[in-house]
């Protein structure tokens, strides 16, 4: 089990928001202004293969899996013939608990494609993820 997988299964549940990655301000960047948050997800009962999202904008909880390959952690949500997924390439945040450091956010990119390979091949799915791919974080529900 890599220990992003481990960091991520510690957590149990994930709150996650993401900028639009279609929509970039170039005024807004060159003032320093930090992307607008488009949408957020909260990933519920987080287990090794599967676990639930609610997404702002949508009605409902829905079913993904859950694929841990190589260095990344990817939530797999089958829409019709595209996927939603959202994946998680790091730990860019801890905090010192028991003497072992714990994650306390996760860099995360999230893209909604016709690439329906994901649910075999979830990395090399990434790397073929379109440019416009929404980024962000995301966080324990529960830190302490």
């Amino acid at each position: 089990m890599s220990a992003l997988l481990a960091s991520v299964l510690a957590a149990g549940e994930l709150l996650c928001e993401f900028s639009d990655g279609y929509r970039k301000s170039y005024l807004a960047e060159l003032a320093g202004d930090p992307p607008r948050t488009e949408m957020f997800l909260v990933y519920e009962g987080v287990g090794p293969s599967s676990a639930n999202v609610i997404a702002s904008k949508r009605a409902g909880r829905k079913p993904v899996e859950v694929r841990a390959e190589g260095d990344y952690v990817h939530f797999i949500q089958s829409d019709g013939p595209t996927v939603r997924v959202t994946t998680l390439t790091g730990c860019t945040r801890t905090k010192p608990s028991e003497g072992e450091p714990t994650c306390t956010q996760f860099s995360a990119r999230h893209a909604w494609h016709f690439d329906t390979t994901a649910r075999q091949a979830a990395d090399a799915s990434f790397l073929r993820q379109p440019s416009g791919a929404a980024s962000g974080t995301c966080e324990p529900w529960r830190v302490d």
